[in-house]
């Protein structure tokens, strides 16, 4: 019944007949894994999205593309990151997108759809997931640059503390030891490099409470940015305080905040200087 009530999301989203077609394919999943791939026609969508038969995997389906979690349009403020998304192409240059903590690539999905002339620089640390991230984006060709990795606020290597969480749940913490298993730390910089400027359209954060260390310094990047948007973590580590480096440095500038579903949308205000 649980998932029976998801259903005129599915049709608001996809429509009468593909809203019960993916309806039945996601949500009628068992969702016990054993290796079984799920592929998922969208309409407006160029080839297939493809879920591993994991609560994880069609959980953020649910999130990202019958949800609409990254969806700006519903924000006044939207206007003005599309009025800079057109400003620079309109001069030649490509308006990137990071995606940080890109899982399987959903989100990753929805801006390249949402944004057809942005490069997208996706970067996560789990090889399960990179191999459906590469899968499902495959179409996207030059579009994207994909990095094993996790984000940080300085180089090193980090560890993934939490093996046993499910994909949708890996974080990471910075370690001394750069043996095997180690993931390469990257700073927002460093991405920034890989799209060929220094300055992000969107940087989307959900990387499981490791804001608290990419906020504590080389953070000038921060105002370079039109749009960042977090998902909260304050709730799954309590008391740890993740969220405090991200709101003191962003006070910093001129931000609105909206929430949206369990992202905060931040739009810099680009009619005032920084």
């Amino acid at each position: 019944m649980a998932r029976l009530k998801k259903l005129p999301n599915y049709l608001r989203e996809f429509g009468l007949f593909n809203g019960i077609r993916i309806f039945r394919t996601v949500e009628g999943a068992s969702r016990t894994g054993g290796g079984r791939i799920l592929p998922v026609q969208l309409p407006g969508y160029v080839g297939a999205v493809h879920l591993r038969d994991t609560t994880a995997d069609c959980s953020i389906f649910w999130q990202c593309l019958v949800q609409r979690q990254y969806d700006t349009d519903r924000f006044p403020q939207a206007r003005r990151l599309d009025e800079r998304y057109k400003a620079l192409l309109a001069v030649g240059n490509t308006p990137l997108i990071i995606d940080c903590g890109g899982n399987i690539g959903l989100a990753t999905l929805w801006f390249a759809r949402r944004f057809p002339k942005a490069h997208i620089v996706t970067i996560e640390p789990d090889d399960d997931n990179l191999e459906m991230l590469r899968r499902n984006t495959a179409h996207l060709k030059e579009r994207i640059t994909i990095v094993q990795g996790g984000i940080w606020d300085r180089h090193g290597a980090l560890t993934i503390v939490n093996p046993q969480s499910g994909s949708a749940a890996f974080r990471v913490e910075f370690t001394a030891d750069e043996g095997p298993g180690a993931i390469p730390a990257y700073t927002i910089d460093d991405l920034c490099a890989l799209g060929g400027t220094t300055d992000p359209l969107i940087v989307k954060l959900d990387i499981e409470g490791a804001q608290a260390q990419l906020f504590a310094s080389n953070t000038d990047w921060v105002g370079r940015t039109a749009l960042i948007t977090l998902e909260l973590d304050d709730w799954l580590m309590p008391w740890q305080g993740t969220s405090r480096n991200f709101f003191s440095c962003l006070s910093r500038y001129p931000f609105d905040y909206l929430l949206g579903g369990e992202s905060i949308f931040c739009f810099r205000d680009l009619g005032q200087p920084n």
